[in-house]
């Protein structure tokens, strides 16, 4: 279940335009570098998690990549479009989002 501080932090960050969505432009955000966080759906399959796993994690780009507890279809709502896996591509969303699925904890 997403809470309310989670849905208007992802509506805001897609309505500011710092989000990339769905697979294809996730990649290319983590390649270039410009991903900060990459949120993946509990629902996506495996394939997709290990792929963006690795991808945030080759050639030292250190990205946070964090497999959320909500679905497809509950991020869809919040952020009014289909994805199973997004990223976030502001340093300061990207901090705020990532405590708020992880409760705070840093260690993902």
């Amino acid at each position: 279940m997403i809470s309310d501080s989670l849905k208007g932090f992802l509506g805001l960050c897609r309505k500011a335009g710092k989000m990339s969505l769905g697979h294809d432009a996730v990649v290319t955000a983590v390649k270039k570098r410009k991903a900060k966080l990459v949120i993946i759906c509990s629902d996506s399959s495996d394939r997709l998690k290990n792929e963006m796993k690795d991808e945030c994690s080759f050639d030292n780009r250190n990205i946070k990549c964090i497999e959320a507890d909500f679905t497809m279809k509950e991020l869809s709502f919040c952020i009014n479009a289909r994805a199973g896996v997004v990223s976030i591509d502001d340093c300061g969303f990207a901090e705020k989002l990532y405590k708020i699925i992880t409760g705070g904890n840093e260690n993902g």
